[in-house]
């Protein structure tokens, strides 16, 4: 099987977020979330590989001390469809006692982010909340574990850029984009 030339992902989709409105929605997130926390120290948790630029992104706007950690959690696996969630790598600090950010770049039916919010918890995590990039509109049912920070709101379509891949590629772009097709 030929590998399809990653320009044509580019070539058979369409803007769906330009990059001032993922900075915008951005920015409004870390208003929410300064204020929600003020002060208080926090450890932000970056899901691997998607929220890597949407949570260096929120991170340089937050004002209060955190320290960052990551883990790798996945039900993609370079598809477009999801499937079982593995984890791959835990976080490595102590989440005892600590209030824990979790960075996520989408929310669709929220299966990830139920899990990483058990394992916090199971892990003695004070408090857990959660932020997302983009929260996709539709009329699947969902967990009830929901985001308490959204960036936006985008309408039910393969989504990549900022963070978000078509076959790991193009998470490095600063708009959105919804592909076309995926033949």
């Amino acid at each position: 099987m030929t590998e399809r030339d990653p320009r044509d992902y580019i070539e058979h989709s369409t803007v769906l977020a330009t990059h001032d409105q993922v900075s915008a929605a951005v920015a409004r997130m870390a208003v929410d979330i300064n204020v929600h926390y003020g002060d208080r120290p926090i450890i932000l948790l970056v899901v691997m590989t998607g929220a890597l630029m949407p949570a260096a992104w929120l991170a340089a706007r937050l004002e209060m001390p955190l320290r960052m950690d990551f883990i790798h959690a996945t039900r993609y696996h370079g598809a477009t469809s999801g499937g079982e969630i593995t984890f791959r790598v835990p976080p490595r600090l102590d989440l005892e006692g600590q209030d824990v950010l979790i960075v996520e770049d989408i929310y669709d039916v929220g299966l990830t982010l139920q899990s990483i919010v058990r394992h916090c918890r199971e892990r003695g995590a004070r408090s857990v909340r959660s932020a997302v990039l983009v929260r996709k509109i539709h009329g699947r049912e969902t967990t009830d574990e929901l985001p308490e920070f959204i960036g936006m709101e985008i309408e039910d379509r393969y989504i990549f850029g900022c963070g978000m891949d078509v076959y790991e590629h193009w998470r490095h772009l600063g708009e959105i984009r919804a592909l076309e097709d995926d033949e």
